[in-house]
């Protein structure tokens, strides 16, 4: 992988979060505001992300390396949530605490950073390959993601709320897979409009994460051992372990290369999100490690890049 073009899209995508940092230590943007900007994002930015990603786009890879990336796509998600159960366990956390980890380890920020990344790597046709993570995605974070979250301030397991299950999220998965399935087409007017508000998404989602940290106390932050071992192992550790197994599979190297990419990710914002919809936390743990590796990304994305 080229480490330089990462390098290049990490710094845009860092000037976006410095510029939402900029508008909330301004008075542009306050914590209200920021809140209802999440909630824009979760419920209206995020699911045109979803469809856009596999609407009016034409594929040219073969049905073999669309399998395989379906399996890789399950591969990820068993290895990080296999992953974030020794890690609890390693770390010997609070119970009110191992749900929220656990979130935050199987849940990286896939859409927002994942899809300009793999966009200018391989270009717009690969970014049909990273819709397949994020439907996946979406539909374990509405359904085993909410499990989570709901257990996440007492450290219980409760039933899952079916009527919440049934989302706009998982609206936007279900009709993402159907117009891949049937290969449905729409008027380019529509088109135009999911793909304009689903890329507003990226923009949008990196200025809240600024707003974040903006609102986090950074020397906080750099002395959190947990916070620390947690960015240090799902942004360092996995993704270097993955890159020497990945290449004894007989695998193309988009494929391989797209994994090992959105592996590297920092903490996703819907974690926080979800925790405060969903949750009997106030999402502040998830809102420090979003801060602390959205901002180590910037780093350790190039470097994973370079190694691979």
């Amino acid at each position: 992988m080229n480490a330089g073009i990462i390098a290049k899209q990490m710094l845009v995508l860092f000037l976006i979060m410095m510029a939402g940092y900029a508008a909330f230590k301004k008075g542009i943007v306050s914590k209200e505001g920021a809140g209802s900007i999440s909630s824009a994002i979760i419920n209206i930015f995020n699911p045109c992300l979803i469809i856009s990603g596999v609407l009016n786009k034409t594929i040219t890879y073969s049905t073999a390396m669309v399998t395989e990336n379906l399996v890789l796509v399950a591969l990820f998600f068993v290895v990080l949530i296999i992953l974030s159960r020794l890690f609890t366990r390693f770390m010997k956390l609070e119970p009110g605490e191992v749900n929220c980890y656990r979130l935050m380890m199987i849940f990286p920020n896939l859409g927002f950073m994942g899809i300009p990344l793999v966009r200018s790597l391989y270009g717009e046709e690969a970014v049909i390959f990273v819709a397949f993570y994020i439907v996946g995605y979406n539909l374990l974070v509405y359904s085993y993601g909410i499990m989570l979250a709901m257990g996440a301030g007492a450290g219980d397991k409760k039933a899952l709320p079916w009527k919440k299950v049934f989302n706009i999220g998982t609206a936007a998965c279900t009709v993402a897979i159907l117009i891949f399935a049937f290969h449905i087409q729409v008027p380019e007017v529509v088109g135009t409009f999911v793909d304009t508000v689903g890329n507003a998404a990226v923009p949008l989602s990196m200025m809240t994460v600024g707003i974040m940290v903006a609102q986090s106390d950074l020397k906080e932050l750099v002395t959190d051992r947990k916070q620390l071992m947690l960015s240090l192992i799902s942004m360092l550790v996995i993704p270097a372990l993955c890159i020497p197994l990945m290449k004894l599979l007989p695998i193309d190297p988009v494929s391989y290369g797209i994994f090992i990419l959105l592996i590297a990710m920092p903490v996703g914002s819907v974690v926080m999100m979800v925790e405060k919809e969903y949750g009997s936390t106030d999402g502040s743990i998830s809102a420090k490690s979003i801060a602390l590796t959205s901002v180590l990304s910037v780093i350790t994305i190039p470097v994973i890049t370079f190694l691979a």
